[in-house]
């Protein structure tokens, strides 16, 4: 946790100079997976599994998101392991029911949340590992059949401070009831059958954007197998775009939420997702794999799609709305301290589409940023002012770097 922590903080042993929080950053994982490899030799029980791929979790995302570069590599041994771990933990279903039910509210309280913790951590993972899938086209590890876990509570549930708001919640609840398991969640939105999903029991966004990566990872092997056959099967991606469609009101945070950032990773994932099914990845049809981070970004800024492309399609007209919704996001978070880095880099795959569709001329690509039709210099420049909040972060300092190489 601390090499995550320091990401966002200073040294204070160093007066909080600025940046001294990074190097400290650097110095905490590298003593991590010294320490996780003497946690796994001690390891005594399933319990202590939990709390490994927790660790392993956390480290991977310090090393490919946050020190990106040459330390990506330690994040996908870390990954290897993680999964690898999970799977031999028993952590794909839940834990065996107690032989003695709990005798008490607060007993049955810690019960259900040692479960759900359980749950959320194997959920976690497989985010992870199909993002890893998405953005450097390293194959998935862990299929969704293997994840034999309901949904993911409702956030009511997950947050409650004590055995009495938990219970409350339960009361209260509106649509109240037995749990969906994930492999049946998916099943149901690409039966696209509305009366169905009406009847689904309340979960968590978590949870939605699990499916979410689950059917985005099916449009890039649709994408994958399109280019290699040389045949177009819009059949099998309209089924996918529809259960996008179907599973927009399970994304949205409700009005009385107040997990702000919670709900911007659950949207901005939605939202990149629709971009996705409209457009074929350069990773899946070009056999691109990348190593980290930094390769993404570059490939992101090379080989996004031609203006042509964008200009001459209903393409342009259809991801517009998906491509304001982060354009809107990032002119109006001044301090993105709480953004998930894989956020940022969906938004400057937006962004380069925006850019692009500026250069074709196409009308009203960023307008809703302030940026007129076919102002280049403007559009640069407001890329340059949002994403340079984000440059205390690796991440953000690599795109920078590629904004640099754009030509007016």
């Amino acid at each position: 946790m601390l090499c995550l922590a320091y990401q966002y903080g200073e040294d204070p042993d160093h007066n909080d100079e600025f940046g001294s929080g990074s190097l400290l950053s650097e110095r905490c994982f590298h003593k991590a997976l010294a320490a996780l490899v003497l946690d796994e030799e001690a390891m005594k029980d399933s319990a202590e599994t939990v709390s490994l791929v927790q660790a392993y979790l956390l480290v991977q995302v310090c090393a490919m998101m946050y020190l990106c570069g040459d330390n990506s590599s330690h994040g996908l041994k870390a990954h290897s392991k993680m999964i690898s771990l999970a799977r031999d933990g028993g952590l794909m279903g839940p834990t065996p029911a107690e032989s003695s039910p709990a005798k008490d509210l607060d007993s049955l309280w810690r019960s259900f949340a040692i479960a759900e913790s359980r749950k959320r951590t194997l959920f976690a993972a497989h985010q992870i590992d199909t993002l890893l899938y998405q953005f450097l086209s390293i194959p998935r590890q862990l299929s969704h059949l293997e994840i034999k876990h309901e949904l993911p509570c409702p956030e009511g549930y997950w947050t409650a401070s004590s055995a009495v708001e938990w219970a409350h919640q339960q009361l209260v609840s509106e649509r109240a009831g037995s749990s969906l398991r994930y492999p049946e969640a998916i099943r149901r939105f690409i039966s696209s059958d509305a009366p169905d999903l009406s009847t689904i029991p309340a979960f968590d966004a978590y949870g939605a954007v699990n499916i979410t990566h689950f059917l985005v990872s099916s449009a890039q092997e649709i994408s994958g197998w399109c280019t290699m056959t040389g045949m177009l099967s819009i059949e099998r991606l309209e089924p996918l775009r529809s259960s996008l469609l179907a599973l927009s009101p399970f994304i949205r945070a409700s009005p009385n939420s107040k997990e702000a950032m919670s709900s911007k990773l659950c949207e901005g994932s939605w939202e990149a997702a629709m971009i996705d099914v409209q457009m074929w990845s350069p990773s899946h049809t070009g056999g691109i794999v990348g190593k980290s981070m930094d390769a993404v970004l570059h490939q992101l800024t090379y080989l996004a799609p031609t203006c042509e492309f964008l200009c001459e399609s209903r393409t342009a007209k259809v991801i517009q709305p998906h491509v304001d919704w982060f354009l809107s996001y990032l002119d109006t978070t001044p301090v993105p301290d709480s953004e998930a880095p894989w956020i940022t880099v969906y938004a400057y795959k937006a962004f380069m589409i925006a850019w692009k569709l500026v250069s074709g001329g196409a009308l009203g690509s960023m307008r809703i940023v302030g940026i007129q039709d076919g102002d280049l210099e403007g559009a640069l420049a407001w890329a340059r002012t949002v994403f340079g909040r984000r440059q205390r972060r690796q991440i953000g300092r690599i795109i920078l770097t590629c904004l640099d190489t754009l030509t007016l």
